[in-house]
């Protein structure tokens, strides 16, 4: 130490030697330089750990060896900052007192660097003076008096839930966004005890083992938080926010480190040690979903989709499509000739399909250990059939009263027989109306505008009209009448008749 005081004293003396030689240029410069922005500040804690190769202090992680830090600036029109002239010393009470740190990489005229040995920054409370002089021999000392505490113990964390061993359906994966507080979160409690310089945990998804070698892919801080946000010890990450989450086996590492590379018991895995990471089975229970279902006289096709959670960062939590697994119902029946790949199906439209709604059905299961089901449907009117037009004739059966009341009021029923003379169907057969009728009768109210169904050909079918003939008493003795009607054939073609 005696050695350390007179190289020391020797320095001042060469630093009052400039200062002498500098009055002598900048005379009448009376104001000494202003120090700030002392690291460590004024009060505050330096943790480092127990081998102290780590510290932290105000949110800044550094590693060995602790660097203290000081600005300093002369007045404007000053002689300015000499720079030869800053000392750093730790643990004095002035100049000449104390250890004056030698190993400065930065001394310029406004900033100072130096580093100060491990040996320096033992645990407890330490002084720092900063002394600058200016050009003109004015010198200003400030500094700071803080606590180097040492943090040996790592973070542990408990109450992990899911807990290790469950299994993670890909329905629950699904986020609204990238910290949504109601998705699947992996949660846990964290614990550092005292003196703690704080920590930061990260979350990992199939590691490789011993974890902490950067091969996993970690869930990112934007994806976790404090539950509640008042509970600083209680962490949660959104499970679908890693992206080589996968069907199957995955592996969860919690990696906790303080401020001063204090690491969890996760990290201190070795080759051959049990394996610390927590293990989980994902298991794609989502069923494929069919859209797009399309039928008309030629072709039926339908895409379909093994979707993924909405939001989750993997594409591999999705077993895909079983393309052998696809079937086409027409009306409950299979359609044959079907061409199916992982996103969609074509088929041939069934020959012989009769004009009308028919129902067309997809189905499609996922490659997932136990088959998710898809399907899909829609109603379509389509046919096979060529145009022709059903010949249809209508025959008086007879007239009567439907009841006492009809009698009186004149409002009379006639019976008709409708008959399909041609081999083609007529379907949505209705009486639209009568015309030319005679004798003052005119066309009733009931029976008219009725959809009859269908009439194949060779068929016939029965149905009742109205007339008014008049009241009691002025009623014709007969009438004549012609039919008109409308039918649809197998093709959708429609046609209208006399009859």
């Amino acid at each position: 130490m005696g050695i350390r005081k007179l190289k020391y004293y020797l320095l001042i003396g060469v630093v009052m030697a400039i200062a002498v030689t500098a009055t002598a240029v900048a005379a009448g410069d009376t104001t000494a330089p202003v120090v700030s922005s002392v690291t460590p500040a004024d009060g505050s804690t330096v943790f480092t750990n127990g081998d102290s190769t780590r510290y932290y202090n105000n949110g800044s992680k550094t590693a060995a060896p602790y660097v203290i830090k000081a600005d300093y600036s002369d007045e404007v029109g000053g002689s300015g900052v000499d720079a030869s002239s800053v000392m750093v010393h730790l643990d004095g009470t002035g100049i000449g007192d104390g250890f004056m740190l030698m190993d400065c990489p930065v001394q310029s005229t406004t900033h100072v660097e130096c580093n100060a040995p491990a040996a320096l920054m033992s645990a407890g409370t330490h002084t720092l003076h900063v002394y600058v002089w200016d050009v003109a021999g004015n010198k200003t000392v400030n500094g700071s008096t803080f606590t180097v505490v040492v943090d040996i113990l790592a973070p542990t964390y408990s109450n992990l839930s899911p807990a290790d061993g469950s299994t993670i359906y890909t329905s629950h994966l699904n986020s609204a966004s990238t910290n949504d507080s109601s998705a699947l979160r992996f949660d846990y409690d964290i614990a550092d005890a005292d003196p703690s310089s704080g920590w930061s945990p990260m979350n990992h998804i199939n590691d490789s083992f011993p974890p902490g070698g950067g091969m996993g892919a970690m869930i990112a801080g934007s994806s976790c938080t404090k539950t509640p946000t008042t509970n600083p010890t209680h962490y949660s990450c959104q499970a679908n926010r890693a992206s080589l989450l996968h069907l199957g086996d995955n592996t969860l590492s919690v990696l906790i480190k303080d401020n001063v590379n204090n690491q969890s018991s996760d990290y201190g895995a070795t080759p051959g040690a049990p394996d610390t990471r927590k293990h989980y089975t994902v298991v794609d229970d989502v069923a494929p979903a069919v859209s797009g279902v399309t039928a008309d006289a030629t072709t039926i096709s339908a895409s379909y989709t093994d979707p993924l959670p909405t939001g989750a960062l993997s594409a591999n939590l999705a077993s895909g499509i079983n393309a052998a697994s696809v079937m086409v119902h027409v009306d409950g029946m299979m359609v044959g000739g079907c061409t199916a790949t992982a996103t969609g199906v074509s088929c041939p439209t069934p020959a012989g399909i009769k004009y009308g709604p028919h129902l067309v059905e997809v189905f499609v299961d996922d490659n997932a250990s136990t088959a998710n089901h898809g399907s899909g449907s829609g109603t379509f009117t389509f046919t096979t059939c060529t145009p022709a037009r059903p010949d249809l004739s209508v025959a008086t059966k007879y007239a009567y009263w439907a009841d006492f009341a009809s009698y009186h009021n004149g409002v009379l029923s006639v019976k008709l027989t409708i008959t399909n003379n041609s081999s083609t169907a007529a379907n949505n057969v209705t009486l639209t109306g009568a015309s030319g009728i005679t004798n003052g009768v005119t066309q009733g109210a009931s029976g008219w505008g009725a959809d009859l169904g269908t009439i194949n050909g060779g068929s016939n079918t029965v149905t009742s009209v109205a007339f008014s003939v008049g009241p009691e008493g002025s009623q014709p003795a007969g009438f004549k009448a012609t039919i008109s009607a409308s039918a649809v054939d197998d093709s959708g073609a429609h046609y209208t008749y006399p009859i």
